[in-house]
C-alpha cells in the first residue's frame, strides 16, 4: 500500500510539473540564419575596428554602411510596429546614435558627449563573435542580428495585464534560474533558460532580492545581480551592395 501511495504522489507531482511547464512562456529566436563565410569575414573586420570606440576609427567604421541605410524606431513596447525613419547618406554613426543610443542630460559647461563612439561600441556588441543572426520582415533579403524574438504575443500581453503592466515589464535570463522559496533559501523551483518572468512587488522583500513569478504560476525569489534580458530589441542588418556586404538597416527602440 505504501509503495502504491508513493507512486501516486510521484505521478501527481509529475503531472503538476507538466501542467506548470505547459503554461510557461519562453522567448526564442525565429527565422535564424547562418552568415556565409564572406559576411563572417566582414563582421570580424568591422568588430575589431568598432570595438575600440576610438574617434580616429569613425571613418573606417562608416565605410561599412551603405548609402541610403534605412533606420527604424519604436517605443518600449516590443510588439509595437517599427516606424521607418530617415535614410542615412552620410554621418552614419551619428544617425545610428540618434536611433539606438539614449542621449541623456550632461552637466552644464561640460562638452557634449560624442555619441558616435557609443554607437561604435554598441555596433561591436551586436555583431559579437557569438551573435545569432536571422531575417526581419522590414529588411527583406538582409541578414540581421539579433533575430526577432518569437513569442505568443496574446499570452504575453495577458500575463503582463494580470499585474497591470505591459510586455516591456517582462524579463528572462539566458540560463536556468532558481526561484527560491524564501530569500536566501537554496530550496525552490528551477525555471529553464528564457522563461518569461515578472516581478511581483512585495514591500517586505529584503534588499538584494526580488519576488518573481512565471506565467505558469511558479513563484519565488531571485537574488539580485545579473541584468536580465527583455523582449525589446535593437538590430543591425547586412546585405550585399555592389558585391560587398554593407550595413543596410538599423533598428532602435525606446528613444
Amino acid at each position: 500500500m505504501k509503495s502504491i501511495l508513493a507512486l501516486l504522489v510521484a505521478l501527481l507531482a509529475a503531472t503538476a510539473a507538466q501542467a506548470s511547464q505547459a503554461g510557461e512562456l519562453r522567448a526564442t529566436y525565429g527565422d535564424i540564419v547562418t552568415p556565409d563565410s564572406e559576411l563572417r569575414k566582414v563582421l570580424g573586420e568591422l568588430r575589431g575596428i568598432a570595438a575600440t570606440g576610438s574617434e580616429k576609427n569613425i571613418p573606417l567604421v562608416e565605410a561599412y554602411f551603405a548609402v541610403g541605410t534605412k533606420t527604424f524606431s519604436r517605443g518600449l513596447d516590443p510588439f509595437e510596429r517599427w516606424r521607418p525613419g530617415p535614410k542615412l547618406a552620410r554621418d552614419y554613426l551619428e544617425g545610428m546614435a540618434n536611433v539606438m543610443v539614449e542621449q541623456g542630460e550632461f552637466a552644464a559647461g561640460q562638452p557634449v558627449p560624442d555619441y558616435r563612439l557609443t554607437a561604435m561600441t554598441l555596433l561591436a556588441s551586436l555583431i559579437s563573435e557569438d551573435a545569432t543572426f536571422g531575417r526581419l520582415r522590414e529588411a527583406p533579403g538582409a541578414t540581421c542580428t539579433p533575430p526577432a524574438y518569437k513569442v505568443d504575443v496574446k499570452a504575453v500581453r495577458a500575463f503582463a495585464r494580470r499585474f497591470d503592466l505591459d510586455a516591456h515589464s517582462l524579463y528572462f535570463f539566458a540560463d536556468e534560474r532558481l526561484l527560491a522559496k524564501a530569500p536566501g533559501s537554496r530550496r525552490g523551483e528551477r525555471v529553464p533558460a528564457n522563461t518569461l518572468l515578472i516581478s511581483d512587488y512585495d514591500p517586505d522583500t529584503p534588499d538584494g532580492w526580488t519576488r518573481a513569478q512565471t506565467a505558469g504560476g511558479v513563484k519565488g525569489y531571485l537574488k539580485d545581480g545579473d541584468d536580465p534580458l527583455g523582449l525589446s530589441q535593437s538590430h543591425v542588418c547586412f546585405a550585399k551592395v555592389k558585391d560587398k556586404y554593407r550595413i543596410t538597416a538599423i533598428f532602435g527602440y525606446g528613444l
